[in-house]
Formats: structure tokens, sequence, C-alpha cells
């Protein structure tokens, strides 16, 4: 709760912190956010949304730092002769098969498409002031920051998605 914007949970939390240490062991949140003069359900539905914030986040890190141990696991198991389920994973990760359930845009990346690696990298999406889409001169070797873009850009491109006005 202490990072969340809602102002409704800084103003519980100012008069929280105002209260000694030893009162806010036995003193109930209700009577604290009374003195607030905060709306207690209203109160209660910021907190379980910052919760669910927080909660969100939580698996997001827990998610990316075991994701390379586990694209490893899928590569070994991948290369083995029972391997038939994570070779295609990996295929349909990498874009090198279409997804099953069609292809996802993100901002100006397709995945899922079934365009290998090399003919997206010729043929780049056109931004919006653009007319043509521009051709890319094929190289011998994949821009490795197109298979893998830093995650930083992806979650700047996602960040500027949500916040187009609908």
């Amino acid at each position: 709760m202490r990072f969340s914007p809602d102002k409704l949970i800084s103003q519980f939390l100012k008069k929280y912190d105002s209260v000694p240490s030893r009162d806010r062991e036995r003193v109930p949140f209700e009577a604290i956010a009374l003195a607030a003069d905060v709306d207690i359900n209203h109160l209660l539905g910021s907190i379980m949304l910052a919760l669910q914030a927080q909660a969100i986040n939580t698996v997001k890190i827990i998610a990316m730092t075991a994701h390379p141990a586990i694209t490893r696991a899928r590569v070994k198991y991948g290369q083995m002769p029972s391997g038939e389920k994570d070779r295609p994973a990996l295929d349909t990760a990498m874009g090198f098969l279409p997804s099953p359930k069609g292809p996802t845009v993100i901002g100006k990346a397709i995945f899922g498409s079934g365009m290998n690696t090399m003919q997206q990298q010729r043929h780049d999406i056109p931004d919006e002031d653009d007319e043509e889409p521009s051709i890319a001169p094929v190289e011998s070797q994949p821009d490795m920051d197109k298979l893998f873009p830093p995650a930083n850009l992806m979650q700047e491109k996602l960040t500027a998605i949500r916040q187009r006005p609908r």
C-alpha cells in the first residue's frame, strides 16, 4: 500500500503513521479510517486493488527470473528423442512456426505469425508517418536486438499501447 498512487490510501496512511506504534496494535484500522475521514468501503476497495497490483508484479518477477532456466531446460529436453513437445513450443516462441491462436501484435512487433526471422527483418512495418514499408538489406546473421529486444524497450512500447485513449 505504501507505493500506491491512490489518494485515499495516502490519506489513510498519513493518519495511520501519526498514531503511536503501540496504539496501532490495539486500535482497529476502521477507527483510524474514520479519524482520517476516509470511506471504509472505498478504502477496502483501494486496498484490494493495491494488493492485486502487488501480486501481479510479484508474478511477473517470478516468471521473468525463471524464464531463462525454463528455456534452457526446454532446449535440453527438446534435443532428446522424447522432446516432441518441447521442439514445437520453442519453434512457435521463436516465430519459426505459426502460433495456433494466430499472431499477437504488440506495437510494431508481430509474434507467432509464422514468418521466419529473416523475413521479419527484411520487412519492417512502417511508422504511422511512412507511406510504404522500408526493406532492410538481407544480412547473413540475424539482428539479435530484433530477435530478443531488450526488456526495457518492450516495456516502453507496451506502456505506450496501454496509455492510448480508446
